[in-house]
Order: C-alpha cells, then structure tokens, then sequence
C-alpha cells in the first residue's frame, strides 16, 4: 500500500518554504507586472492619514514602492538602506511609499515604526486588503520597484541581501536624472 503525503503537511511545507527561502516565489505562471511595463494606478492613507495617489505624482516624480512587513526579516535589514538612498535623492524628484501588508492596521505598524533603530523618513500606507501589492504582483517580501516619471516599472525586484541597494540606487540616480530633462 502507496503512503500518500498529507495535503497539510504540503501546504504546511509550502508555506515554511515561502517565509525560509523568499525568493522561492510562487508566483502564478509568469503574470503579474514587470519591468517595462506601465505602473498601475494606486491609492492609499499614509499612517498619519494623509492621501497618497499615484495619478497626482505620475509624470512629477520617480516613485519607489516597497512592500513590506513588520515580520519580515530582509524588509526590515532593508529599510536603513532605503531611507539613505530617500535622503539622498528626496530634493532630486524621488518619492518612496512603503506598502505594509500586515492585517492588524496602523497602530501596531506606527508603533514598530516607532522602536526600529532608523526612522523611516518616508510616507508609509497600510495594504490591509493586498489591492496594490495584488496590482504589483508583490506576493513574496519585501518587493521593491521603481517607477519612472514616464510611469513605467523601471525596477522590479524580490528579496534582499545586503548590497542590493548598489544596484537600487545606480536606477534611482538615472531615473532621477532624466526626470531633469
């Protein structure tokens, strides 16, 4: 008699391969966006209730995306890098909106905010529903993307490891660049 491997122990396996190996997505057959592509458009509520939409800033700013969660380890490695690559860039035509993904809201997320050793400097949105990490495609974090003034995906990237940020900030400084043309 064939033993058969228990669908829970799958799903199980599944999902403790996700959060071990992040790059290890499980994306559904290649779709999604990608770079190249136009951005999709978004809105959201910045942690201290101010409105973000993307259509106001599209043709104005270079905009980077970051999707991210309190619980994950390389989002949180990320974010100093992302914050001085802002600092450097902000009064060159660079905005960055975190995209939290965590369920609970904004005051657990404000207050882990609050104790992280670098202040985020950048305005942050709470994506409790996934509706913008759904339209991105950023289902494995963090999920980090650039989008030029043009609106199109300029950077699309999954993961981190430190000194990614080299490569983050070569694209931010010629997007930047052309912004000025």
């Amino acid at each position: 008699m064939k033993r058969r491997f228990p669908v829970r122990r799958l799903t199980a396996a599944l999902a403790l391969l996700a959060v071990a190996c992040p790059a290890a997505a499980f994306f559904s057959g290649g779709g999604g966006i990608k770079e190249g592509d136009p951005a999709p458009m978004f809105t959201g509520q910045t942690i201290d209730k101010q409105p973000i939409d993307f259509a106001q800033i599209k043709g104005k700013k270079v905009v980077m995306l970051d999707f991210w969660s309190i619980y994950c380890a390389s989002c949180i490695e990320e974010m100093p890098r992302l914050a001085e690559i802002y600092n450097e860039f902000k009064d060159k035509g660079l905005v960055i909106v975190g995209v939290n993904l965590d369920s609970f809201g904004t005051h657990r997320v404000a207050k882990f905010m609050q104790g992280m050793e670098t202040k985020i400097n950048f305005p942050v949105i709470i994506d409790k529903d996934r509706k913008v990490a759904t339209s991105f495609n950023a289902m494995v974090l963090p999920t980090t993307l650039l989008i030029d003034a043009s609106g199109k995906v300029r950077y699309y990237h999954v993961g981190y490891k430190p000194g990614d940020e080299k490569q983050l900030r070569s694209v931010v400084a010629q997007a930047v660049k052309e912004l000025k043309k």
